[in-house]
């Protein structure tokens, strides 16, 4: 179920430029949940006439790796790619390194001790988002609009400027845009090249048996 195309019809909120839905009260820290009925209303709800989003471009400023452009385009696979890391797609990719690594001192060249830990973490406990930093700056909504309107430097040097100036690994792929972003805006930020999960299917010789039957 598409939660967010669904609240967005209900009128719950608006499609930000982060592709979150914001509440008008609330902003973008609220947690969807769509329950289906099969049995009549007595009243649909209409999608709101106007948007929360502030077009501050907070969200633009924040991501790391470019997947939110100012004129609105988004990078899917950008953002999967690194903030979905630790999920079933860079589970995979972690796995097949593990596969790949002659020795323990073959995958410490490849994986570094904080990425271990950091993955068995999220085996162990629902998995971590890498960086929902689009959410944490966005300051939409009647809650928690008032800081940044009151005090916008203030909101830049405690919000923002953290997590930009945060040292850590950006998962991009090989020759994307993201790694190019990356590269250029955070240089502070190590960057790596992964796989996202994805190899072309193995090419497998046909068994002697197989050969028998069909020769």
């Amino acid at each position: 179920m598409a939660h967010k195309t669904v609240a967005v019809a209900a009128g719950l909120g608006v499609m930000g430029l982060h592709r979150n839905v914001i509440h008008p009260k609330f902003g973008s820290f609220v947690l969807l949940v769509t329950v289906l009925v099969d049995a009549e209303v007595s009243e649909y709800g209409q999608a709101l006439d106007y948007t929360p989003c502030i077009d501050c471009k907070l969200c633009v400023a924040a991501c790391p790796v470019g997947a939110i452009a100012k004129d609105g385009a988004f990078d899917a696979l950008a953002c999967t790619t690194h903030n979905y890391r630790e999920f079933m797609s860079g589970f995979t990719d972690w796995a097949q390194t593990v596969a790949d690594s002659e020795d323990a001192a073959d995958y410490r060249s490849r994986v570094t001790d904080s990425e271990s830990a950091s993955m068995w973490q999220s085996l162990s406990s629902p998995p971590g988002y890498k960086s929902g930093y689009c959410l944490a700056v966005c300051p939409a909504g009647e809650d928690v609009l008032g800081p940044y309107l009151d005090d916008r430097k203030t909101f830049m040097d405690t919000v923002l400027r953290p997590l930009q100036d945060k040292k850590e690994t950006l998962y991009v792929l090989p020759g994307s845009h993201a790694q190019e972003y990356a590269r250029r805006r955070f240089p502070h930020k190590p960057v790596k090249e992964v796989t996202g999960g994805w190899h072309p299917p193995a090419k497998r010789s046909a068994s002697p048996d197989r050969e028998t039957r069909t020769s």
